[in-house]
C-alpha cells in the first residue's frame, strides 16, 4: 500500500513539474510572457511535447495582444515616463520573437513571429528625448540633489540612444554639480620630522578615501587639486593633532632577590670515606631595566560647510604607541637565576626608532578609526 502511495505521489510531482515547465501554470495565471518563454524552453529539450506546443500556440497571441494594448494605454496617458515603458514592452515582444526563431519546434507552431524593430527604434528616440528634457529641467534647478536626478536622466537617455544629442557632456556636467567636493586639508604639526610623518599619514587617508569612496557623488580633493582645477569645495575636512607627544622617555629599574634551593655547593667526606654532594640555597640579585618611549595624541577631525561656516561633523580619535627595550644584570650566584633571568641578562639596550617612525606607529590606531568613520559619514551623500 505504501509503495502504491509513493508511486502516486511521485507521478503527481512529475506532472506538476512538467506542467510548470511547459508554461501551463503561468498561462492560467495570465502571465503570457512567462508562459511563452517556458513553452519555448520546453520545446528545445522535448520538441514533441504536446503540452508545450499547445501552450505556445495559445500564449503567444495573447502576449502580443497584451503588450500592444499596454502600448496603446501608455500612449493615451500623460505619463512623463511613458516612452520608457513602451520601450520595455517592445523589447519583450522582440525577445519572444527572437526566442521562437531560435527554437525549430517553436517555429513549427509560429512560423512568422511578429517583430517591432521600427516601433522600438522610434520609441527609443522618444524615450531619449523624454529623459533628456527631464534631465535639463532638473539641471536648471541648480541644486545638488536636482543635478543628481539630472545625471540619472541623462544616463537613461544615453541607454535609449547612444550619443543622443549632447547627453554625454551634460552627464559629466550634472555629475560634477551633483558631487560633493571635500577639501582634505594638510595636517599642521610642529617639527620637521613630525611634519614628514604627518604628510605620510595624510597621504594614507587621502589614498584610502579616493580608492574606496562609498559613493560616486563625493570627491575628496587635495589643496593642489583644488588649485590646479579651480575647484570650489563644498566642505573642508580639517584634522589637527592635539596634545601629542612623540618619544617621551620612561626608565624603570627593578631590583629583586632570587634564590634556588637544593643546589650542589660542594662535597663532604664522611668518616667511612664516602664522598657525598653538599646542598645549600644559592642567592643572587637581579636588576632589570626597562626603557619606554611613549608616543600618543588625539586627532580632532571636523567637516566644515564652506558656504555657512557650520561644523557639520566633528569627532576626536585617540592613539598611542609604546616602544620598549628590556635588559638586565645580576650579582651573586648565577645558579640562582631562572631561565627567564638568564635571557634577560643576555639582552643589551636597543637603539630606539626614529621620531618619524614613532609618529607613524602612534597614528596607526587613529588611521583605523578615522577612515571607517569618514566613509560612514559621507555615505549619506550618495
Amino acid at each position: 500500500m505504501n509503495k502504491r502511495l509513493a508511486g502516486v505521489s511521485l507521478l503527481v510531482l512529475i506532472l506538476l513539474i512538467t506542467g510548470c515547465a511547459t508554461g501551463k501554470k503561468a498561462f492560467t495565471k495570465g502571465d503570457y510572457y512567462a508562459a511563452t518563454l517556458q513553452a519555448i524552453s520546453r520545446l528545445r529539450s522535448n520538441p514533441t511535447s504536446k503540452s508545450a506546443r499547445e501552450t505556445l500556440d495559445q500564449s503567444y497571441p495573447y502576449a502580443i495582444e497584451y503588450y500592444e494594448k499596454q502600448v496603446d494605454a501608455a500612449m493615451a496617458l500623460d505619463d512623463p515616463f511613458k516612452y520608457s515603458k513602451i520601450v520595455g514592452y517592445y523589447e519583450r515582444l522582440n525577445h519572444l520573437a527572437s526566442e521562437i526563431e531560435r527554437a525549430p519546434a517553436a517555429r513549427q507552431i509560429v512560423p512568422m513571429p511578429k517583430t517591432y524593430f521600427n516601433e522600438l527604434r522610434e520609441a527609443r528616440q522618444q524615450g531619449a528625448e523624454e529623459r533628456y528634457k527631464m534631465g535639463m529641467d532638473e539641471l536648471n534647478k541648480k541644486t545638488r540633489e536636482s543635478s543628481k536626478a539630472a545625471y540619472y536622466h541623462f544616463v537613461e537617455a544615453e541607454k535609449m540612444v547612444m550619443g543622443y544629442k549632447d547627453t554625454h557632456e551634460l552627464m559629466q556636467r550634472a555629475k560634477y554639480e551633483a558631487t560633493l567636493k571635500v577639501l582634505l586639508q594638510q595636517i599642521p604639526v610642529s617639527g620637521t620630522d613630525n611634519e614628514i610623518s604627518s604628510i605620510f599619514f595624510y597621504n594614507q587617508i587621502m589614498e584610502e578615501l579616493k580608492k574606496s569612496s562609498t559613493t560616486e557623488f563625493v570627491r575628496f580633493i587635495s589643496p593642489d587639486e583644488m588649485e590646479m582645477e579651480s575647484i570650489q569645495p563644498d566642505q573642508i575636512l580639517e584634522m589637527h593633532f592635539q596634545e601629542f607627544i612623540v618619544g617621551q622617555v620612561h626608565d624603570k629599574e627593578t631590583i629583586r632577590e632570587v634564590s634556588k634551593d637544593s643546589v650542589v655547593v660542594g662535597q663532604v667526606t664522611l668518616q667511612d670515606g664516602t664522598v657525598l654532594d653538599a646542598y645549600n640555597t644559592v642567592k643572587a640579585e637581579v636588576t632589570s631595566f626597562r626603557r619606554e618611549l611613549i608616543s600618543n595624541g588625539v586627532l580632532d577631525v571636523q567637516s566644515i560647510d564652506t558656504y555657512t561656516g557650520q561644523v557639520v561633523s566633528q569627532k576626536k580619535f585617540p592613539g598611542q604607541f609604546i616602544w620598549f627595550s628590556e635588559w638586565g644584570s645580576f650579582t651573586g650566584d648565577e645558579r640562582a637565576l631562572s631561565a627567564e633571568d638568564e635571557k634577560l641578562i643576555k639582552l643589551k639596550p636597543v637603539a630606539p626608532p626614529s621620531s618619524q617612525q614613532l609618529f607613524i606607529e602612534f597614528t596607526k590606531p587613529i588611521y583605523y578609526q578615522v577612515v571607517p568613520y569618514l566613509k560612514q559619514f559621507y555615505n549619506q551623500y550618495k
